[in-house]
């Protein structure tokens, strides 16, 4: 029996995760223009396998037996921002940009350009007494400074860094939190129905087509109603978790509204922070969808060899 390929999203979603946790500094680039909290919201949570497998891309051959593709265009749409998020990073990576606070050594011209003007100002101070002179350099000064110190949204990213970290390291305890409760669920085994008694059939004896086939679908659908009451559990920890994590995310979310995106920040240093922040929140929603996209696709499977194991090929 075929399963669908799951090993495209499986890659996504590992490789976006190494990108999320990348430390500050790694690249430079803005934060995306995307709400995390939109993205966490859009995270299907199973319900049931035949509703996991009602969604899914299916194809069936000549001979009835049916395949997933994947697992519908709710998990396929947001594998693609996702994957997109993640190219973009990785492109950055690739390609990275000269840092803005990097000095550059000036030029000959440049140079004799700076000494002409201090020539020029020491004059202008002798013949004038120095007092307009004092004033011009006095005003230049202040001009410096104002263009030197921090701008108002700079300031508020660095006040509001430290609470998006705090709600980082939030997101990565509930995370583990998780996987621990995960981890501790307990899975049933399904009840297996009787074998089917041997009959003779002309020169042969042993069980007839009809009732293997009988006994087939009762066996899926012991599988069936076993996997509804582990997803049931799954996705319960799920949904309190997503509700969880929201918060966090919001706080993360209202840091990248306040500073445009990084749009609104002139120095490189914070601006890297505030990428990092970005995907280090990111974490939250790709961890989610692994852990909903697995419970979907065991709901999803369970469900699919019950519908194969319905096609009756008995003649």
């Amino acid at each position: 029996m075929k399963k669908y390929p799951y090993a495209s999203l499986a890659l996504t979603i590992t490789a976006l995760a190494a990108i999320a946790l990348m430390p500050a500094g790694a690249l430079a680039q803005k934060p995306a223009h995307v709400k995390l909290n939109s993205l966490l919201s859009r995270i299907p949570i199973p319900q049931s396998s035949a509703a996991c497998y009602a969604t899914c891309t299916t194809t069936t051959d000549a001979s009835g037996v049916t395949s997933i593709k994947d697992l519908g265009p709710a998990f396929t749409t947001l594998q693609d921002e996702l994957k997109s998020l993640m190219m973009a990073d990785m492109s950055a990576m690739n390609n990275p940009a000269a840092p803005k606070s990097t000095p550059q050594a000036p030029t000959a011209d440049e140079i004799a350009k700076m000494q002409a003007d201090a020539m020029a100002k020491a004059q202008a101070y002798q013949q004038g007494g120095g007092a307009n002179t004092a004033a011009m350099m006095q005003a230049q000064a202040q001009a410096h400074k104002q263009a030197t110190a921090p701008s108002k949204a700079n300031l508020l990213a660095m006040q509001n860094l430290s609470k998006a970290g705090e709600a980082n390291q939030k997101i990565q305890s509930m995370l583990m939190e998780v996987r621990q409760k995960m981890v501790a669920l307990h899975k049933e085994e399904p009840q297996i129905p009787p074998n089917c008694p041997e009959v003779r059939q002309g020169s042969y004896v042993g069980p007839t087509c009809a009732c293997e086939y009988a006994r087939g679908v009762t066996a899926e659908k012991n599988r069936v109603t076993v996997m509804d009451h582990y997803i049931q559990q799954r996705s319960a920890i799920i949904r309190n978790a997503i509700g969880q994590i929201q918060v966090q995310l919001g706080i993360v979310d209202q840091l990248m509204e306040d500073t445009k995106y990084g749009d609104a920040i002139t120095d490189p240093t914070l601006l890297q922070l505030l990428w990092s922040a970005q995907r280090q929140a990111m974490s939250g929603v790709v961890e989610m969808l692994g852990a909903s996209s697995g419970a979907w696709t065991d709901g999803s499977n369970t469900y699919l060899s019950l519908v194969n194991a319905q096609v009756n090929h008995c003649k």
